[in-house]
């Protein structure tokens, strides 16, 4: 029979190094692109607080990963010179753009803001779809550093979709419809 110490401190289990964590949200290019569209653009919030979750997890930093996915405009330079860091650190040859990418990123995120007010719903709409598509395709972008950073280079680990996926999708196409109606159907004076 043994007697444990019952003021003894409980003994972590270290079974698992830091080095088999992930660091960043492994996604397959075509599905974050899928998802990105199809959601119009809602993924996006999901798929930065991922990263954000990820990245804390592997190192600990102090950050709230649900604001950064919230906010994620805002934090789109950050991350991506994270994802260079870490490309760096792991001498892991990718061709990319860091700056640039996160620039036209945020660029493209926050121009909507500016021009909505000031151009026919209509017209609105359709630079909307536009940069929505450059959003999507700077973001697969950013994905495939990412992918790389995890030796993932296809994304093989998240490839599929899945019933949270249809989910988004759905919200996002209810979105699509809801805007392109009142689009077509403004208001009229009260």
């Amino acid at each position: 029979m043994s007697v444990e110490n019952p003021y003894a401190a409980p003994l972590a289990d270290l079974s698992q190094s830091a080095a088999d964590q992930p660091m960043f949200f492994v996604v397959a290019p075509r599905k974050l692109l899928l998802m990105i569209l199809l959601s119009q653009g809602l993924y996006m919030v999901y798929w930065s607080y991922k990263q954000w979750a990820y990245y804390r997890q592997a190192t600990g930093a102090p950050i709230w990963p649900w604001a950064r996915g919230l906010f994620a405009v805002f934090f789109f330079y950050s991350f991506a010179m994270k994802v260079r860091r870490t490309l760096e650190l792991t001498n892991t040859s990718h061709r990319w753009w860091p700056r640039c990418l996160a620039l036209g990123l945020t660029f493209s995120a926050l121009l909507p803001q500016a021009y909505v007010w000031f151009v026919a719903p209509m017209t609105a709409l359709k630079l909307n779809f536009c940069l929505m598509i450059a959003d999507a395709a700077l973001a697969v972008q950013l994905q495939h550093a990412v992918n790389r950073v995890e030796d993932d280079a296809g994304g093989e680990a998240n490839h599929r979709l899945t019933w949270a996926n249809g989910i988004w999708i759905l919200i996002g196409m209810s979105t699509w419809a809801l805007t392109v109606f009142w689009t077509l159907n403004p208001p009229g004076p009260y």
